[in-house]
């Protein structure tokens, strides 16, 4: 008895993705735990590094925008993205999961592939002067990478399990469609 519940247990635990036979489509399955699931361990590990880029842009332009509202807009949108990634990277350790993605291409084929950050966003942003330059770049910059993350969390809240985590990408998908229509308000 003992080996077959192991037997078992080992089906399981390696078997990462199932296929629903209602919809054919591939889904995560949950760990022996059943407390999260691998689309969960993606969100938090593409989203970690998503956030830092965003808190690095906020930073840039509490120090260089020219207009008070957008330094006043991105002090918040550090502040709470600062706050997501500590919630994120507690998740992840209390999953015993890494906090960096898999760099492997092939491990993200199944969900359009790896949906990362890209340097030169912040090389650009690092290279404007302080000033009415800086605001527009910056505004249309973070309107893309803020684009970004609520594509990455509307997978979550797709093929996500974990409620907290699921509920985290309900309110990034709103905030950050709120901060999307800002953005383009100041533009």
């Amino acid at each position: 008895m003992r080996l077959l519940l192991l037997a078992v247990l080992f089906l399981v635990a390696g078997c990462g993705v199932g296929f629903t036979e209602t919809t054919g489509a591939s889904a995560s399955a949950p760990p022996p735990d059943g407390t999260y699931n691998d689309t969960d361990v993606m969100f938090l590990q593409m989203a970690v590094p998503q956030h830092e880029q965003g808190t690095e842009m906020a930073r840039l332009a509490e120090k260089r925008a020219s207009r008070k509202e957008i330094r006043d807009l991105a002090k918040a949108i550090r502040l709470t993205q600062e706050d997501e990634v500590r919630q994120m990277k507690r998740w992840l350790t209390r999953w015993h999961q890494p906090i960096a993605p898999d760099l492997d291409p092939a491990a993200h084929a199944g969900h359009g592939g790896m949906h990362g950050t890209d340097p030169a966003v912040l090389e650009v942003l690092r290279d404007t002067p302080p000033g009415p330059e800086f605001d527009s770049r910056f505004l249309n910059l973070l309107t893309g990478h803020q684009h970004g993350a609520v594509e990455l969390a509307r997978m979550e809240e797709k093929d996500g399990y974990n409620e907290d985590a699921r509920a985290l990408a309900g309110r990034i998908v709103a905030s950050r469609t709120a901060e999307i229509q800002q953005l383009a308000s100041y533009l």
